[in-house]
C-alpha cells in the first residue's frame, strides 16, 4: 500500500471514540507511507441494531466513497441475536454495494469475565462467515494479551473500557486486519508507542499478538 491513500468509515460506539482509535490506526499506516483518512460514527453503549436502518448509517456508506467500512459492537449487554442480523444487514444491504470492504471490529468482554469472550467471538466469526467480511479479532488479541509478563493495563477502571495501551492493541489489531502486512511492523525508539502510555518491548509484544490474532483469523 505504499504511496497510497486509502478512506475509512468506523461504526460503532465508545469502544471506538475512547482514545481516538482511529487516529491511532490512522499513526500505524502512516508508518507504511499510506494516508489513511478516517472518520467516525458512533453512538455511546450501542450497537449495530442502532445503526442499522439510521439515515446517517446509509448516506456515509453510499456516498463516502470509503474503501473499508469497520464495525464494532458493544461489550456490555452484548446480543449475538441482534447484532448478527443488524450487522449482516449493513454489509449485505449497504457495503457490499458501495463497493466498500466490511471488517469487523471484536469487542472484548467485560473485565473478570474472560468466558463472556467466547460468544462473543464466535457471534463476529459467524457475521465473517456469513458476509465474507474481514475479521479483526481485537476480542481475542485482547484476552491473549493480559496473560503476558509484565501484563500491561488494557481495561480503565471500569472494567469495559481500553486504556490508550488498550487502544493501541486494538488499532494495532485492525491496522493489521486492513493491510494485509504479515510481517510486524519496526518498532523504533521515540515511534507513537509512548503515546499511549507503552515502552518499546510492550508495544512490540502487543503488536505480535495483533499480528498473530489477525493471521488466525485471516
Amino acid at each position: 500500500m505504499s504511496g497510497k491513500k486509502i478512506e475509512i468509515l468506523f461504526i460503532g460506539n465508545s469502544l471506538t471514540y475512547y482514545n481516538l482509535l482511529p487516529l491511532c490506526v490512522k499513526k500505524f499506516f502512516a508508518q507504511t507511507g499510506v494516508e489513511a483518512r478516517c472518520v467516525m460514527q458512533t453512538a455511546g453503549g450501542k450497537c449495530l441494531d442502532y445503526h442499522c436502518g439510521r439515515g446517517d448509517t446509509e448516506m456515509n456508506i453510499k456516498y463516502g466513497g470509503f474503501d473499508y467500512v469497520v464495525l464494532q459492537g458493544k461489550a456490555s449487554g452484548f446480543d449475538p441475536e441482534a447484532f448478527v442480523p443488524a450487522g449482516e444487514k449493513i454489509i449485505n444491504e449497504l457495503i457490499i454495494p458501495a463497493g466498500s470492504v466490511p471488517v469487523l471490529y471484536m469487542a472484548w468482554s467485560l473485565r473478570g469475565d474472560p468466558a463472556g469472550q467466547i460468544p462473543m467471538t464466535e457471534a463476529y466469526l459467524r457475521l465473517a462467515g456469513l458476509t465474507g467480511a474481514v475479521s479483526a479479532p481485537a476480542g481475542e488479541a485482547w484476552h491473549r494479551a493480559l496473560r503476558i509478563r509484565p501484563k500491561p493495563e488494557l481495561y480503565m477502571p471500569d472494567g469495559n473500557h481500553p486504556t490508550p495501551s488498550g487502544t493501541y492493541l486494538c488499532a494495532a489489531t485492525v491496522f493489521y486486519a486492513i493491510s494485509g502486512r504479515r510481517r510486524r511492523l519496526p518498532v523504533a525508539e521515540g515511534d507513537f508507542y509512548a503515546e499511549y502510555g507503552l515502552d518499546r518491548a510492550t508495544a512490540v509484544k502487543l503488536q505480535k499478538i495483533a499480528l498473530s490474532e489477525v493471521e488466525k483469523y485471516r
